[in-house]
């Protein structure tokens, strides 16, 4: 526990000097190494600071959720179930979640799914990749070589960009399954599809883009890269995917081959899901203000309700409810007069 300690210490430190919030990550993988974990480096945003650890069972989740406990503001603890039965020492197998529930009692609790920021991070690097092409990734062609959960989740984002997109993966089977999934779901004037492919070179053959999700397994060689489209876009999200002589052959055709980062979509996750639980848990719920009916945060409003910033101290209206989960666009001149007086209220307030 050192090293978390001497962790938690320097963002506390920073946190403390800086004014921001301090949170730690723990997160889980389905990988099976000879470690109990490992750490996540500092970074530091504008509005937080943070660290972390991947850890490899439950035990350890637990032991590190005690040493932080009260100490950082926010502990964040990925709710996806990846660990094996025999790492698990809950009742549920593989739930680190539950496990650091069951610790943390003085920090805010908050769960994440790392999956999901993998894919938001990968979309968005990709759109932006493009974003000086008019078309962006319209008509682009996209090998995703390992279409398991993060690479299917890829895939349907990519599709919905306009990218004709061709997955590959063992398991014949579930890649049929996944590939109709996307086709079925995607939204209706969508005219780019998923595709499947026989083979990682079937997939790579004319690709625009090349992204490797193999967990560690080799399969994009260099006769993947030379028989896709020239200065294709190569992404290694599966660290090692790539093999090293095909790394090689693109850097011999000035091809950069890159590895994703998270940091902008970590950044992104870890203040939306602060703000979704300060705005849930101080900012929702209904009352009346100075005779007004208000809600606030999430809560559907009744009709003739105002919806506003904050029904305890409201500050800002934001129309008046329908009962529908709409607002009424068409006031008649009661409801015209009741909302400049509520106006009037607020602004005579805060002036």
């Amino acid at each position: 526990m050192d090293k978390i300690k001497k962790l938690v210490d320097e963002i506390i430190s920073i946190a403390s000097k800086e004014g921001k919030t301090s949170v730690f990550l723990i997160g889980n993988t389905k990988k099976e190494e000879d470690i109990d974990f490992y750490t996540i480096p500092i970074r530091i945003y504008s509005q937080i600071v943070a660290t972390g650890a991947i850890v490899f069972g439950e035990k350890i989740a637990k032991d590190i959720a005690k040493s932080i406990d009260g100490i950082v503001d926010y502990v964040f603890v990925d709710s996806e179930k990846k660990i094996t039965d025999r790492n698990s020492v809950s009742t549920t197998p593989g739930n680190i979640q539950r496990a650091v529930s069951e610790i943390i009692t003085n920090s805010v609790l908050v769960s994440y799914k790392a999956n999901d920021l993998t894919v938001d991070a990968a979309d968005t690097f990709i759109s932006e990749y493009f974003s000086d092409d008019v078309a962006n990734l319209g008509g682009k062609k996209t090998a995703i070589i390992g279409a398991g959960n993060i690479g299917s989740k890829i895939a349907v984002k990519l599709v919905e960009r306009g990218s004709e997109v061709f997955l590959y993966r063992r398991k014949t089977e579930k890649l049929n399954k996944t590939v109709e999934y996307i086709n079925d779901s995607k939204p209706q004037h969508t005219v780019a599809n998923a595709w499947v492919s026989t083979s990682a070179l079937d997939a790579c053959n004319s690709a625009d883009i090349i992204i490797g999700l193999t967990n560690g397994v080799a399969v994009i060689n260099k006769k993947a890269i030379s028989i896709a489209n020239p200065n294709p876009l190569i992404i290694d999200i599966g660290k090692g995917s790539i093999s090293k002589n095909a790394v090689l052959f693109a850097h011999s055709l000035h091809i950069e081959v890159y590895r994703l980062s998270i940091e902008s979509a970590l950044e992104g996750m870890l203040i939306s899901t602060i703000s979704t639980h300060n705005i849930y848990r101080k900012r929702t719920g209904r009352g009346t203000y100075k005779g007004m009916n208000v809600v606030s945060g999430s809560i559907l409003a009744h009709e003739n309700e105002f919806v506003v910033d904050n029904f305890s101290n409201p500050k800002i209206i934001y129309g008046l409810g329908n009962g529908e989960g709409d607002f009424q666009r068409n006031l008649n001149k009661k409801m015209l007069n009741k909302l400049k007086t509520f106006e009037k209220v607020i602004n005579n307030r805060n002036i």
